[in-house]
C-alpha cells in the first residue's frame, strides 16, 4: 500500500509528466547537423578547442540546432570561456526552455556578469526543473549577499556547500554575509576553508590578510557588540567628519583585468575600505564586495599604490578611513 501511494504521489506524476513533455518535444526537433557527432566525441575526449572549432562552423551553418548550442555551451564551459558559454546557453534556451543544466549554468555565468535579477530567475528555474549542482544555489546566495539580504545569502550558501564544499566563490559569499551578521568566527572560517581548499587561488592572499582584518574587528568589539577602546598605542584612524582637512589623492591607477576573469566575462564592482596613514601609505584594507577570478586581487593592489597627501588634524598629519570603489566592465 505504501509503495502504491507513493507511485501516485502529486510530485512524482508532475515530474514523470515534465520528462514526456521534454521527451515529446525532443522528438520533433531536427536531428544534429553532420559533423556534429564528431564534435560530441572530441568533447568526450577532453579536446574542447577542436569540439569548439566544429561547433562554431556548425553554428554559423546550422544555426537552429539546439544540440549544436547546447554542446557549444558545455566546451566553452569547461574550458572557461564562460561568457561565451553563456551565449550558448541562451540561445539553447529559445527552444529547451526546460533544460535544467543549461539553466543552472547559465545562472552562474550570469551572477559572474553582475546580473542578479536574471541569474535569481534563471537559478530558481533549474532547481525547479530538478538541478541538482552548486551553481545556481550560488548564483541565489551571492545576489541576495549584494541586496543586503544576509540570512538568505548564508542559508544558500550553505546549500552550495552542501553540494560542493570546495565551491570557493560560495566560501566569500558566506564569510561576508556572516562579517555583515557580526558573526566573526565563522566568518573567519569560512576564509580559512577557502585557503585550505584552493591555496592557489588568484586571491589568496587578500583573504589571508582579510581574515587578520576580521580577527582585529572581533577583538575590538565586546561580545554584546559595543566598540571598545583601541589598545594603548595603537595609532588612532579618524573618519572623515573628525579631521581638519581630509586626505587627498594624487594618483589613483585603475587595475587590469586578469585573462581568466574576461574570458569568464566578470563584470561589476569591487568596494574597499582602507587606512590613508598620516605617513603616506595605504593599509588595513578591506574588502567589502569582492568580484571572481583574481580581480579582487587587483583591486587591492591598485588601492595599495595610491598616492596621496594625508589628512590632518590639529595641523598633523593622522590617519583615516576611506571607501575606493573600481569598476570592472568589459566592452
Amino acid at each position: 500500500m505504501k509503495n502504491r501511494r507513493s507511485l501516485n504521489s502529486p510530485a512524482l506524476i508532475a515530474a514523470l509528466s515534465l520528462l514526456i513533455s521534454v521527451a515529446a518535444a525532443r522528438a520533433q526537433e531536427p536531428a544534429p547537423p553532420p559533423g556534429y557527432d564528431r564534435a560530441l566525441e572530441l568533447y568526450n575526449q577532453g579536446d574542447n578547442a577542436g569540439a569548439i572549432e566544429i561547433l562554431q562552423k556548425l553554428v554559423r551553418e546550422h544555426g537552429d540546432s539546439p544540440d549544436v548550442w547546447y554542446l557549444l555551451g558545455l566546451a566553452n564551459y569547461k574550458t572557461g570561456e564562460l561568457s561565451a558559454a553563456r551565449g550558448a546557453f541562451d540561445q539553447l534556451l529559445k527552444s529547451r526552455p526546460d533544460a535544467a543544466d543549461a539553466q543552472a549554468k547559465l545562472a552562474y555565468t550570469l551572477i559572474l556578469a553582475s546580473e542578479p535579477n536574471q541569474a535569481v530567475s534563471h537559478a530558481q528555474r533549474a532547481i525547479e526543473l530538478g538541478d541538482l549542482s552548486a551553481e545556481p544555489h550560488y548564483a541565489i546566495a551571492e545576489a541576495n549577499l549584494r541586496a543586503g539580504n544576509f540570512e538568505k545569502a548564508v542559508d544558500e550558501a550553505d546549500q552550495t556547500l552542501k553540494i560542493d564544499s570546495g565551491f570557493g566563490l560560495a566560501l566569500v559569499t558566506r564569510s561576508m554575509a556572516l562579517y555583515r551578521l557580526k558573526r566573526y568566527g565563522e566568518s573567519i572560517a569560512a576564509l580559512e576553508d577557502l585557503l585550505k581548499a584552493k591555496p592557489s587561488d588568484p586571491d589568496a592572499e587578500v583573504w589571508r590578510e582579510q581574515i587578520k582584518r576580521i580577527q582585529a574587528t572581533a577583538g575590538r568589539e565586546k561580545p554584546d557588540g559595543l566598540a571598545v577602546t583601541a589598545p594603548s598605542g595603537e595609532e588612532p584612524v579618524f573618519s572623515g567628519k573628525d579631521v581638519t582637512s581630509k586626505a587627498r589623492v594624487l594618483e589613483k591607477r585603475e587595475p587590469t583585468y586578469t585573462e581568466s576573469a574576461r574570458r569568464a566575462g566578470v563584470t561589476g564592482t569591487i568596494m574597499l575600505r582602507a587606512v590613508f596613514s598620516g605617513n603616506g601609505t595605504v593599509t588595513n584594507v578591506f574588502v567589502s564586495q569582492a568580484l571572481a577570478f583574481g580581480l579582487t586581487a587587483r583591486a587591492v593592489e591598485a588601492a595599495k599604490s595610491i598616492r596621496f597627501t594625508p589628512a590632518t588634524k590639529d595641523g598633523k598629519p593622522v590617519s583615516m578611513w576611506m571607501e575606493l570603489q573600481y569598476n570592472f566592465n568589459l566592452y
